[in-house]
């Protein structure tokens, strides 16, 4: 037997644990952030959360003019509590705004309502978008494409290929692995997605699942060929994954609570992103257990090392909500300056905003802002807002002015509430009335609108308006 060594020179990306819990945090909304906060104030003993008054954390560096500092502060605190309570005085109904903030504070959104959200947010062709709709609708309850190939084509009306890119996009969608047929699809596509995929992981995910389940290392050892520690390393990966990629949504429309991330106001003459630390609050290390770290004979050696690995965590754990906030607070800004006329008036027209127009501007990744808006929500003086809200496909008019789809929607629903019940438009007028006004729109995007709206079609409003006249001229 011919004992040889070879050098075997290999690339691979891996996650740390910090840089994943980054990501999930990032992504969590803020209410389950403030449960997560909440359970890891109450596991990891040195870290606390910051007194908003009356702190007493220890300098260890004099601060550079504290006296002009602190008068700056109180200053700037008094007179945005001057602007809270002169808010009810800003140009708006306060009795429209209570209803707006009805109507923006959506319920838990489903499965398919957040899919839905995000087609519209990619540069693709009608049909396309159209195929992806009749994709979405053939997923189960735990993300997977249950229907056919075939059945797309057949249902929406495209080709082959047409249907292969529909189903395609579907599976770049958030959350990871929606769409995928099989659990080892789903598995690899998250690994891809989390930045944690290797040979060892791919080929964990293919052949030695039941294995993996069952603990047994050794044996996916001694078939791959490897260590027990590369094993244990690829399961705690593998730990990472969802067998369920739409966990988590709700199949059917639900009743749910939000909290808003930022909370933006006017603050002399300029609309100002701030955080919103009631929800979440700022976190610290306690000067006290950092004492007594650096005070060496106040501690024996088993208490420095649990000391110090609890700060380490601590001040991991810091970092990535500090990151998350300031994702969210950066997207918020570009939405504020992108859509400032809307923040002016609380209803004017919204321009054409994507999240890739964002990254761009933020330097950042698109899977990032994806993350940093998906679930985020914004408090303003008009209402509760979702980050996606802002966020549309758009159209130019011939002036040369860009309009937002969410604008165009207002205006469609806008036309039927002021249409004459007798005589409801339909599509191909509406189309010819926003063309009027500037805005071209093919009738078959009216339909897509008017559906999404929740109208009924014209012959069913016109129905409804008999129904209701002849029940009028009964009762006479």
């Amino acid at each position: 037997m011919d004992v040889s060594q070879r050098l075997d020179l290999r690339h691979t990306v891996t996650m740390s644990p910090e840089a994943y819990q980054g990501l999930a945090i990032l992504a969590m909304p803020a209410a389950e952030l403030a449960q997560v906060v909440e359970a890891e104030l109450v596991q990891n003993p040195v870290l606390e959360a910051e007194e908003p008054e009356g702190d007493t954390a220890e300098a260890e560096e004099p601060a550079e003019a504290p006296e002009a500092h602190d008068q700056a502060w109180e200053e700037w605190v008094a007179e945005y509590e001057e602007l809270q309570r002169l808010d009810g005085a800003a140009e708006h109904d306060p009795d429209r705004t209570s209803d707006r903030f009805e109507e923006r504070m959506p319920a838990a959104v489903s499965l398919e309502q957040h899919l839905l959200d995000q087609v519209v947010l990619w540069d693709v062709s009608e049909s396309v978008a159209r195929a992806a709709r009749v994709v979405i609708g053939l997923l189960d309850d735990d993300g997977f494409f249950t229907g056919s190939l075939e059945e797309v084509e057949r249902m929406a009306r495209v080709d082959a290929t047409t249907a292969r890119e529909a189903l395609a996009l579907v599976k770049l969608l958030d959350p990871p692995g929606i769409g995928s047929r099989t659990l080892e699809e789903a598995l690899e596509a998250q690994a891809e997605a989390l930045g944690v995929a290797s040979p060892l992981l791919t080929a964990i995910i293919r052949r030695h699942l039941d294995a993996a389940a069952a603990g047994r290392v050794r044996r996916i050892a001694r078939a791959e060929g490897v260590s027990e520690d590369a094993v244990h390393e690829a399961l705690e990966a593998l730990r990472m994954l969802n067998p369920r990629p739409a966990a988590g949504y709700a199949s059917g429309q639900t009743i749910g609570y939000v909290s808003p991330d930022v909370v933006v106001r006017r603050f002399d003459g300029e609309w100002v992103v701030l955080p919103d630390y009631d929800v979440v609050p700022m976190l610290r290390v306690s000067p006290r257990y950092r004492a007594m770290l650096k005070d060496g004979r106040s501690v024996d050696e088993d208490t420095r090392r649990y000391l110090k690995e609890h700060i380490k965590k601590a001040e991991s754990f810091i970092r990535n909500v500090d990151r998350r906030r300031e994702t969210v607070v950066r997207i918020a800004e570009v939405i504020v300056e992108t859509q400032r006329e809307f923040f002016e008036t609380g209803s004017g027209p919204l321009k054409p905003l994507r999240l890739e127009d964002v990254a761009v501007e933020l330097g950042i990744h698109l899977s990032t802002v994806s993350r940093g808006v998906t679930g985020k929500y914004m408090a303003t003086p008009y209402g509760l807002f979702e980050l996606r809200h802002f966020f549309s496909g758009g159209y130019r008019t011939r002036s040369g002015i860009d309009v937002a789809a969410t604008s165009v929607k207002q205006r469609i629903k806008e036309l039927v509430r002021d249409e004459e019940s007798g005589s409801p438009l339909s599509d191909q007028r509406i189309a010819g009335l926003l063309a009027e006004e500037g805005v071209v729109v093919a009738r078959r995007t009216v339909a897509k609108y008017r559906e999404e709206l929740g109208i009924p079609p014209s012959w069913m409003r016109r129905r409804r308006a008999d129904a209701s006249a002849s029940q009028r001229g009964v009762r006479r």
